[in-house]
């Protein structure tokens, strides 16, 4: 069996506790904190950015560059290692498509190497989820080949909720006008937003008051999953750690399940939801009207030839282009 390295980027929002203890590389992507220089985004103090943002300042993100992935990549390809790339949704920012063209290019160079690359249809704790259950497919000693086909099948069904304290900064980065933003702050509304089949944030619906907002999404937990006892669950938050536990208190309540992640939404997505954020993550039961495949899933062989699964049967010269948008 050959070996495999799981890669991920820093919007998984992965510990580097959690990171070494899952035996996972972590693409890092810089951040940039009004009236600072750039500064890797593990290098930031969460709760500081947090009391940052409150106090209105601006913060900006980079996707993780071509030669972050070209670095990261060669290092385990030139070792005899195999690469299963876990990634932000390629609907919400640039990295993914910096993947590709990072594989594109080393391809050629190591014949005898297979790299895979996942979108995971996520961001923050989200896209972690599906490197946590990839590692524990491995762990059961699932070939790269096998850990791919079941990322295929999670990744689709993943589903990613959240509803936000502030309006603010949705206001600021131009997806709520201002007197929407007004008028649902003064009326204590709680947008509900999420990620829809075509990789893309919707809005989900609107629940009154922080209460109403959370027992909105363990009912899209009920509504989505059959038995959810059997599930694991991911629950993210910026900087309201109170909010993300009432939530896993609201779900233990009505179910015994078996895992909840809970962990903090990092700067890379936490600059655009901002603070008070909470988010739930988990993968949806088998239905049929989930969509057949998840959008720019992509396999590179050891080839000069790029072979798209997105139909399972399609072989090119040419790499599909991905549409995609920086957050």
């Amino acid at each position: 069996m050959n070996s495999y390295k799981i890669i991920t980027d820093f919007c998984s929002d992965l510990t580097p506790e959690l990171a070494e203890k899952l035996d996972v590389e972590v693409i890092p992507m810089e951040v940039v904190l009004e009236g600072e220089e750039p500064r890797p985004g593990n290098e930031i103090d969460v709760s500081e950015f947090y009391a940052k943002l409150r106090a209105k300042k601006s913060a900006q993100t980079s996707a993780a560059n071509l030669d972050a992935f070209l670095n990261t990549f060669e290092k385990y390809l030139a070792a005899g290692e195999d690469i299963v790339y876990i990634g932000i949704s390629a609907g919400l920012s640039c990295t993914f498509a910096s993947a590709k063209l990072a594989a594109q290019e080393l391809c050629e160079k190591y014949r005898g190497r297979k790299i895979y690359l996942i979108n995971s249809r996520s961001g923050s704790i989200g896209e972690g989820l599906a490197v946590y259950l990839a590692v524990e497919k491995k762990r059961e000693g699932c070939t790269a080949q096998e850990t791919y086909a079941y990322l295929k099948d999670i990744c689709r069904r993943l589903h990613s909720e959240f509803t936000l304290n502030d309006l603010f900064f949705l206001k600021r980065g131009g997806r709520l006008s201002t007197a929407t933003a007004v008028i649902g702050s003064m009326l204590a509304l709680k947008p509900l937003i999420g990620v829809n089949e075509k990789d893309k944030l919707e809005v989900l619906g609107k629940a009154r008051g922080r209460k109403n907002a959370l027992l909105s999404l363990v009912a899209s937990l009920e509504k989505y999953v059959d038995d959810p006892t059997d599930s694991t669950i991911a629950i993210g938050h910026s900087d309201c750690l109170e909010d993300a536990i009432n939530l896993e208190m609201m779900i233990r309540a009505k179910w015994d399940v078996k895992e909840i992640l809970v962990a903090d939404i990092g700067p890379a997505m936490g600059a655009h939801c901002g603070p008070d954020t909470v988010a739930i993550f988990f993968v949806k039961s088998k239905r049929d009207d989930l969509p057949e495949e998840t959008p720019s899933e992509e396999i590179i062989f050891d080839s000069p030839e790029l072979e798209l699964d997105t139909d399972d049967t399609v072989n090119t010269e040419e790499p599909a282009s991905t549409d995609t948008t920086e957050i």
